[in-house]
């Protein structure tokens, strides 16, 4: 074709991005925040909500009992112990809970049967199991003893590969000791200490 000639050329081979996009490994071509999205999501650092507006009060109620939830010891109904009090929680608290407004579900507190209580001087509440307490004859919510939840019965004492005894509770206490003897009454005396400031704390 003698009569046309060449206006522009145009380069295909090794041609770089647009700056505002970056190759990942398989060679796509992806913006940084879309890159940044997909690596938080993978690690479950993903934010919960991507909306500025305050959650609505039920969204609100709902997102607390989720975010943490306390579990208490289970049992079948022939009192066979099925598990021990556990804490787990859910991700996207505030998502999942807007969803189940969306689909009638409320907290109402009015209808409470069973109610989780936090150790006193305990361990923060994701690592803390706590007790759950049920209202008492006159429908009140009782406040427990401290000593509740420190019960002598939870102690276990074991020895070590180096020959020396240790004792721990459940609550996040540990002594350790020559013999077993000590170590389980070193344990008992700060399992005292911690229920005498407890209780200190609670006249206050």
């Amino acid at each position: 074709m003698p009569d046309k000639e060449v206006v522009e050329s145009i380069r295909f081979g090794n041609h770089q991005p647009p700056s505002e996009y970056v190759k990942t490994d398989t060679g796509q071509l992806v913006t940084p925040e879309f890159l940044a999205l997909i690596q938080q999501s993978l690690s479950g650092k993903l934010t919960e909500s991507r909306q500025t507006d305050e959650p609505s009060p039920e969204v609100k109620a709902l997102a607390e009992e989720l975010s943490v939830i306390h579990l208490p010891e289970w049992r079948s109904e022939v009192g066979r112990k099925l598990a021990e009090p556990t804490v787990t929680s859910i991700k996207q608290a505030v998502r999942v809970a807007e969803y189940l407004v969306q689909r009638g579900v409320r907290v109402h507190p009015e209808l409470e049967e069973i109610r989780w209580t936090a150790t006193p001087g305990g361990q923060p509440g994701v690592f803390d199991t706590g007790i759950h307490i049920t209202k008492d004859a006159a429908g009140n919510w009782p406040a427990p003893d401290p000593e509740d939840f420190y019960n002598l019965e939870d102690i276990q004492v074991t020895k070590t590969d180096e020959g020396l005894w240790v004792a721990t509770h459940p609550r996040g206490l540990a002594a350790e000791a020559p013999t077993k003897t000590d170590a389980y009454a070193t344990l008992v005396d700060q399992l005292r200490q911690r229920i005498e400031q407890a209780r200190h704390t609670r006249q206050e």
